[in-house]
């Protein structure tokens, strides 16, 4: 006989039924959640995926009302948690609900933090606010804990340090100690590993795993497949606002009944994919490096002495071809993004050489950098952020050029050829960033590169935030824009899988040094360094029969 515990242990936490929610613009109405039902259960992960607009980051902040109102519109459905409608609920009620027994986790930490005050600070507020009896001894231990739990180093120190002073990752890991901290029954968690790098992506799993033992609930919105295979008990598929598809997901992977679902797991890069090309036999050097060094000092004593140095890079051998793809591999602080920034300049090389077909560039200044960066270009992670949202895309993809002399004025045609060039219309000239998808905003990015002609391409973690489907078409873009351009790519990952697929050659790093090179096959397969076996043991690979997922399934 079931006790009244186990009766509401075994209710759901969360019901949503019949949700619809619409956007109202100046000249249309824009559907982005219809009719979509759904229960998450005490101490389960339910995944929510779909391509960027399927609605599922709506799904998501619905349940919390954050969407913003106007112009959003809740149209009809309940959203149910403990028995309240959280949609009818006032916002006062609501307030009390939000961090304490729902909290959130977003894509991008450093809109999620405030500049203003030190991470410390910011957790504390929220003790301050759902915890006020704790002493301020007690909120600072465990401030100071959950700072450890999400791997902060020197986190006793750290706390007292602003959100600009920590990197991505880092920063993403503050805001899961605070979604985590106060022991939610839910948590709703948007994109939250795409900033991390694999083995720490495993960590923060396994910080999720223990409070699903504490029957905690997630609603875990991704593109990653991988990482759905690797931490969901249940799927729950979305398009163009409508659930498709839902299921246990061992059963779903195996047989996904729609063919969406299959179109996305297809897309999903896999370690055990075949190589993109046999290695050719290249001939012309593009860049090499000799024991390149990047160091940066620590400044200590009222009189800010060095008394050390980060070797963000140390000792770097590296050489890449004209046709070639070289991929670089580590845990966030490895020194892979300080290498690329140094090759492009925004970094200043501290020791070694290295040049660009023959020509030394270190020790570069001013004027003489500006003619190298023809040469060498660089797409990062996040291309809304590259891109001016106040200016039109004729102007973003003609500026670059017009500063290097090649146009005296922004050219339609010129923009036209380039915009073609990555699968775009012409006549999207015309419009601004906010515009586009995420996707298309990447192949913008990509069309204001090659507009320069340059012989290599730094991609620092070009593909980790699109979604799978967008992922594999970016990838085929930048395959057959080397085939078509002869291009060098230095391309900066921390997804093996992704790596694999794209790469001729891999330097693996740790603490600035390459502890593994080859091809990705022999690297992947015939692994020789300890750090490069635990970076592939922590890639998640959605249908190996030789893993077992995180959650036992």
């Amino acid at each position: 006989m079931n006790t009244k515990a186990d009766s509401q242990s075994s209710s759901p936490v969360l019901q949503v039924r019949n949700l619809s929610v619409a956007f109202q613009t100046e000249d249309r109405r824009v559907q982005a959640v219809e009719d979509l039902s759904f229960d998450v259960m005490p101490g389960e992960v339910l995944g929510l995926v779909g391509e960027s607009g399927s609605g599922k980051t709506v799904t998501g902040m619905s349940i919390l009302r954050l969407n913003p109102s106007p112009p959003a519109q809740y149209t009809g459905g309940q959203i149910l948690f403990e028995g309240q409608d959280l949609l009818k609920l006032p916002t006062e009620k609501l307030r009390e609900i939000r961090g304490s027994r729902i909290s959130a986790i977003f894509q991008e930490p450093m809109t999620a933090l405030s500049p203003l005050q030190t991470v410390g600070q910011q957790l504390r507020e929220l003790l301050n606010l759902h915890r006020p009896l704790m002493s301020e001894k007690e909120k600072t231990a465990l401030v100071i804990e959950w700072l450890e739990k999400v791997g902060i180093p020197e986190a006793e120190k750290r706390q007292h340090q602003y959100p600009f002073q920590y990197s991505g990752g880092m920063r993403q890991r503050v805001t899961i100690a605070m979604a985590l901290m106060l022991e939610p029954r839910l948590v709703i968690a948007d994109e939250p590993t795409t900033a991390l790098d694999v083995t720490l992506q495993a960590q923060v799993f396994e910080l999720m795993m223990k409070m699903k033992a504490d029957k905690t609930s997630l609603l875990f919105i991704t593109h990653d497949m991988g990482v759905v295979w690797e931490l969901c008990d249940r799927v729950l598929v979305m398009k163009e606002a409508r659930q498709v598809e839902e299921g246990e997901t061992n059963a779903l992977f195996a047989h996904p009944r729609e063919e969406y679902t299959q179109a996305l797991l297809h897309a999903v890069p896999r370690l055990d994919d075949a190589p993109s090309r046999e290695l050719p036999d290249f001939k012309e050097e593009v860049i090499r490096t000799e024991n390149l060094q990047t160091w940066f000092p620590i400044k200590k004593g009222m009189f800010a002495r060095t008394v050390g140095h980060v070797k963000a890079v140390d000792g770097l051998d590296m050489v890449i071809h004209a046709g070639e793809t070289m991929g670089v591999v580590g845990e966030s602080g490895s020194g892979k993004s300080t290498l690329g920034l140094t090759l492009i300049g925004l970094e200043r090389a501290t020791g070694g050489e290295f040049w660009i077909e023959g020509q030394p560039l270190r020790g570069l200044r001013g004027g003489r950098w500006r003619m190298i960066r023809r040469e060498i270009a660089m797409i990062f992670q996040d291309p809304y952020s590259s891109l001016n949202a106040r200016m039109k895309i004729l102007d973003l993809i003609t500026e670059a050029p017009i500063v290097h002399g090649l146009l005296a004025k922004p050219d339609p045609d010129f923009a036209a050829r380039w915009l073609e060039e990555v699968g775009l219309d012409a006549d999207m000239m015309h419009r601004y960033p906010h515009e586009f998808s995420g996707g298309q905003r990447q192949r913008i990015c990509i069309a204001r590169v090659l507009a320069l002609e340059p012989k290599l391409i730094i991609c620092d973690e070009a593909v980790s935030a699109l979604d799978v489907t967008i992922q594999a078409q970016i990838l085929d873009l930048f395959l057959e824009l080397r085939e078509r351009h002869g291009l060098a790519y230095l391309f900066i990952s921390h997804d093996l899988s992704v790596v694999k697929r794209i790469c001729d050659q891999v330097l693996v790093m740790k603490n600035g040094k390459v502890v593994e090179r080859g091809t990705p096959t022999r690297v992947i397969e015939q692994t020789e360094h300890p750090y490069t076996q635990n970076l592939l043991r922590a890639v998640p690979s959605p249908g190996d029969p030789n893993r077992q997922r995180r959650q036992g399934g």
